[in-house]
């Protein structure tokens, strides 16, 4: 197994794109510790991990609280004494006019995107450099790679992240933590109702996964000694490139 014994600590893993991932990584072997806001989605996760013969904890956060953000990566480091791989997955995004939008949208999307990335990132590599290396993989999308109509906020925050994630993979490689960025497009999850899209929209058939993205954020993730996987950019079968 690829991940065998690695401690991967991934946010947002209640649903979606977070919850594929934890149980594409646990398939793995890795040992999971999913965060998020909902503590109930949580529990199921673990409980279905654990019933595949895995391994999987959860810790109830908000990820744009830099307390919290604190508190998860040290009961992390309590229970399982290093983490090795951190995937900041949580995200939050939307539909609408430019002029539609409010500044307290503006402030909850670039915290939930962004900041989020940057406190778990800031909390974790200074363990991942006393552990002699790590693997971090955010999870961004083709809007932090190029501009989309109505989705303005969105596309800030991407690429906001993109940055950071280009950053820290030039500061810190010589070090042994390698970052690496998944970009998906178009997911079938709830996170792509809107823009005329509804559940069970048809306009949604011809899109990735949730698993398709999992599979990878594993293969980011999957250990190499002479190289390391700095971008990975997907596209459904129905986009366009």
């Amino acid at each position: 197994m690829r991940l065998e014994n690695k401690v991967t600590l991934i946010t947002g893993a209640s649903r979606g794109i977070g919850r594929a991932c934890a149980l594409a990584m646990a398939a793995e072997g890795a040992t999971i510790v999913g965060c998020a806001r909902t503590m109930a989605e949580l529990d199921t996760l673990c409980e279905e991990v654990r019933g595949a013969g895995g391994q999987a904890s959860a810790v109830q956060t908000d990820v744009t609280q830099s307390d919290q953000v604190a508190a998860c990566i040290e009961r992390t480091i309590e229970e399982h004494g290093r983490i090795d791989i951190l995937v900041n997955n949580v995200g939050m995004g939307g539909y609408r006019p430019f002029l539609e939008w409010s500044e307290q949208d503006y402030d909850q999307i670039m915290a939930t995107n962004t900041k989020s990335t940057w406190l778990f990132c800031k909390e974790v590599i200074p363990h991942m450099l006393k552990a002699g290396g790590g693997q971090i993989v955010n999870v961004a999308s083709v809007a932090g790679l190029q501009g989309y109509a109505n989705e303005a906020i969105y596309c800030a925050s991407k690429f906001a992240q993109m940055g950071l994630t280009q950053a820290l993979d030039r500061e810190f490689w010589e070090r042994g933590i390698k970052v690496s960025a998944v970009c998906p497009g178009g997911v079938a999850t709830h996170f792509a109702i809107g823009d005329g899209r509804t559940a069970g929209s048809s306009q949604m058939d011809g899109f990735s996964t949730a698993e398709d993205v999992a599979e990878a954020v594993v293969l980011a993730a999957s250990p190499r000694a002479r190289s390391r996987i700095v971008n990975v950019i997907m596209r459904p079968m129905n986009e366009a490139t």
